[in-house]
């Protein structure tokens, strides 16, 4: 039989997480790589007209994760707010973005090759 370690979680805020991969995040983890996402993604914004939306949901998510990583106080409420539910949803509009912005370079190429025809 396989000896398996009970699981230990930790209640945060905004959800329950993993209390060694927790740990773990505390020791190495940059929470400023998600402002640099930011960054990138206000470069990307403006190349595509401007989505906003993403932006304010990556900056929500950064600032659940420094409650959870760095013990900030809560700048986010707590009520219905669940960090797992909040990074779906993000990976799901950045998934989109990328789709959006693929689609968008095809159609350039694809132009680009016409009028050299």
């Amino acid at each position: 039989m396989i000896n398996v370690p009970p699981a230990s979680f930790r209640v945060t805020p905004y959800g329950e997480v993993d209390a060694v991969a927790l740990e773990n995040l505390r020791d190495g983890f940059d929470t400023s790589q998600l402002l640099r996402l930011v960054d990138r993604l206000d470069a990307c914004s403006l190349e595509m007209g401007g989505t906003t939306a993403i932006r304010d949901e990556l900056l929500r998510l950064h600032a659940m994760v420094l409650t959870i990583v760095e013990g900030i106080a809560l700048t986010v409420p707590a009520e219905s707010a669940c960090i797992w539910a909040e990074a779906e949803s993000l990976q799901t509009d950045l998934e989109a973005l990328a789709f959006a912005r693929f689609g968008i370079h095809q159609n350039e190429a694809a132009e680009h090759r016409t009028m050299e025809a």
